[in-house]
């Protein structure tokens, strides 16, 4: 088949204002636009064409049947439950999407230092490591009930016909939300959890440990205005400990009878209201009903994982290739004794990694292998694909990361023949750590020290040297990440 080459391209680094063209953009989000600054036109020079996915089913069909003739690029504008569509709409050609609500991330075509973080977030609550458990369900640094008792116990009220309230607290510190803190903040975690158990048992509600530097509270008799005096007192609580010298931040986010009456909608929505608190920075205790940014960008995330599912569908590696890119990298960066933040960046590029190919023609998603021509080069544009879609809402680090991930040691990669250490760190980072799983994947029945033996035979041609002999030191690790169940 022909492909044209110039339809797979993405918008040049721009300067200015943002000029958009709007396709069946609701009102509320044409005033959120111009608020941030866009410039709406009907024609003449623009940046891209924002498509919601709110337009009229017989226009949507029409629409998205001329999305790969478009000359300009196309932004897909989702709404909540309109995932699978706007994972569609990138597929059929569009460059990208956004959340409603979240319309500030187009911000990012014409300011490429914007290091918007709410996608990352949103993939931490989701994706990041929750912590162990002792065997009796309690976790082990504040002798609280686990998040399976915290399930548990939200089920066993929805069951009986109750609607709880759903609270999640969370500690904004990287120093508090790894899983592997320094003594300091081990010891405040149980005296934090011991303070806020005896306010949160005066009111009939219970506190559970959902994760690091996290917390799930069930309150069965508790009203929206009593949740909002309660997280006051919890943040006042929190501000009496210090995080480098600072008043420790605490946020919360919470859903009940008054959102929803099923048990797991509850969950969801105070997990996104939890996620807005924490970026929003102006409020410390948010309403399911209050939610805005922190839905749009659930959105973003759920809609970015179905269109890397449907891509991993078609290659070798198989479904879940990207998740456990992720892992071993992120393993990989803590081997390298990296920042929780720099940890959580390289675990999300290396989920969300392959998300350029969506949109190739059907015979290059899989490549390169038995690929020639046009479809070879089709296939090669992938990584600039990816870093054009993430940088919208995942910031210009993952973008850079993905944009990168296929350059070698050697020079001889792409897209740019960037060799050595040219090469960003968290992108040969990436590399080895797709290689792992691609060894994987290809001998399931694979020693670590056979996967360690193969990686060695690409040191210093396609990889960093002194990256895989770290590697192969943490192999057993590496191993167990790639191979775990996703």
């Amino acid at each position: 088949m022909t492909v044209q080459l110039a339809e797979l391209g993405h918008p040049a680094a721009t300067t200015g204002q943002l000029r958009l063209r709007l396709t069946g953009v609701p009102e509320s989000a044409r005033q959120r636009l111009m608020a941030v600054g866009a410039e709406i036109v009907e024609d003449g020079e623009l940046h891209a064409e924002v498509l919601s996915t709110r337009l009229r089913p017989e226009e949507m069909a029409e629409v998205s049947h001329r999305l790969a003739d478009t000359p300009h690029p196309v932004i897909v504008l989702a709404h909540t439950g309109a995932e699978r569509l706007a994972a569609d709409l990138v597929g059929a050609g569009a460059i990208g999407l956004v959340g409603e609500g979240n319309e500030e991330a187009l911000l990012g075509l014409v300011e490429d230092e914007r290091s918007p973080g709410a996608l990352l977030t949103s993939f931490e609550r989701r994706f990041g490591d929750s912590g162990a458990s002792d065997a009796r369900g309690r976790d082990p640094q504040t002798g609280l009930s686990d998040r399976r008792g915290f399930e548990r116990r939200i089920g066993t009220l929805g069951d009986s016909g109750e609607t709880p309230r759903v609270v999640f607290l969370r500690i904004v510190s990287d120093r508090w939300v790894t899983p592997t803190p320094d003594g300091v903040v081990v010891l405040q975690r149980r005296r934090l959890a011991s303070a806020m158990s005896h306010v949160i048992a005066a009111v009939g509600a219970e506190l559970y440990s959902t994760g690091p530097g996290e917390f799930g509270l069930v309150g069965p008799d508790l009203s929206p205005n009593a949740i909002e005096a309660l997280g006051g007192r919890l943040v006042e609580v929190a501000r009496t400990f210090r995080d480098r010298g600072l008043p420790l931040r605490l946020v919360l986010g919470h859903a009940g009878p008054e959102s929803s009456t099923d048990p797991e909608e509850l969950v969801d929505l105070a997990r996104r209201a939890l996620d807005v608190a924490a970026v929003d920075g102006t409020r410390n205790v948010l309403g399911g009903e209050q939610l805005a940014l922190g839905v749009s960008v659930t959105t973003e995330l759920e809609a970015s994982l179905k269109l890397v599912a449907a891509v991993e569908g078609l290659m070798p590696e198989g479904k879940g290739h990207g998740e456990r890119v992720g892992r071993i990298a992120a393993e990989l960066a803590r081997t390298l004794a990296w920042s929780p933040a720099a940890v959580a960046r390289i675990q999300l590029a290396g989920h969300l990694h392959e998300v350029g190919r969506a949109g190739l023609p059907r015979e290059a998603i899989g490549g390169p292998d038995g690929l020639t021509g046009e479809l070879l080069e089709a296939w090669r544009t992938f990584p600039v694909r990816g870093a054009a879609a993430l940088r919208l809402t995942a910031g210009p680090v993952v973008a850079a990361t993905v944009h990168a991930q296929r350059e070698r040691w050697d020079g001889d990669g792409f897209p740019e023949g960037r060799r050595g250490e040219e090469i960003p760190e968290a992108a040969r980072v990436l590399a080895v750590a797709h290689t792992i799983e691609t060894l994987i994947s290809a001998d399931r029945t694979a020693t670590s020290a056979t996967i360690a033996d193969r990686l060695r035979g690409r040191a210093g041609n396609e990889l960093e040297p002194d990256l895989v002999e770290a590697a192969v030191t943490a192999m057993p690790a590496l191993t167990a990440a790639g191979r775990a169940d996703v």
